[in-house]
């Protein structure tokens, strides 16, 4: 299902700019005269935005080292967390606008198994804490308001900082390894979709899906003794905002 929403979104967003570089626009957006029927959002100046959501993380793929040996991981996860948000941006007409964000996911635990390499050996499980920030530039197209929502689409992309920390590594005989964790800076990038409800003429009410590609992260003892690398990261995200607008 996870995968059937990443391609759904993206092949909306694909759709949508063939038919804005097509078509009459007025005939696709709204026109700034005609935004909303008690309250109007300044049809371009400077705007604050704050988000706090719900982060659903696909299965990552990992890798275990025991230098001068590598392997894969199995049954890979990445538990649920949470995030919170601030940005500024700027809207250029009743359809275009733009924003700077920076946002951050709290700890979300990570867990993976060391496939044994025989009958014989001992399985080791895999746990550690991750968290990210993301710092991104984005851009969005905001449609035809339906009964007071606006449906909006974007895309971003920027600078993913992704930090394991904790990791231990457990033995199926009861021992344990605590290494030191390590952080990464990766390329991000997000797709978005979400509707914005006019409040009042400064305040914007804003729920949206994103999804953001945050990269990778490997501990530091991964190139030269026992660590794990982390790939693919990516985040469901349902997000609920407020953006304050200049006018």
């Amino acid at each position: 299902m996870k995968t059937i929403r990443i391609a759904a979104l993206t092949g909306l967003f694909a759709a949508t700019s063939s038919v804005a570089l097509a078509a009459d626009l007025s005939r696709v957006f709204v026109s700034s005269s005609s935004m909303g029927r008690d309250y109007r959002e300044s049809s371009r100046g400077l705007y604050l935005r704050g988000t706090v959501g719900y982060v659903d993380y696909k299965r990552p793929e990992a890798d275990f080292a025991d230098q001068p040996s590598t392997s894969n991981l199995s049954r890979e996860s990445l538990n649920n967390t949470a995030i919170v948000g601030a940005g500024l941006g700027y809207r250029f007409n009743a359809n275009v606008r733009a924003d700077v964000t920076l946002d951050h996911t709290f700890d979300a635990r990570f867990k993976g198994v060391v496939v044994p390499a025989s009958l014989t050996a001992v399985s080791i499980t895999d746990q550690a804490q991750f968290q990210s920030s993301t710092f991104m530039v984005n851009g969005y197209l905001d449609f035809r308001p339906v009964m007071g929502f606006t449906p909006y689409i974007g895309a971003g992309i920027g600078i993913a900082q992704n930090i394991f920390s904790r990791q231990v590594l457990a033995t199926g005989i009861g021992t344990s390894v605590h290494l030191a964790g390590g952080d990464d800076f990766s390329l991000a990038w997000a797709l978005m979709a979400g509707v914005g409800y006019q409040l009042s003429s400064n305040f914007t009410l804003d729920l949206g899906y994103r999804y953001a590609s945050l990269g990778a992260v490997k501990t530091r003892s991964y190139d030269t003794g026992i660590g794990v690398d982390m790939e693919s990261i990516g985040a469901h995200e349902m997000r609920l905002g407020v953006r304050y607008s200049f006018n």
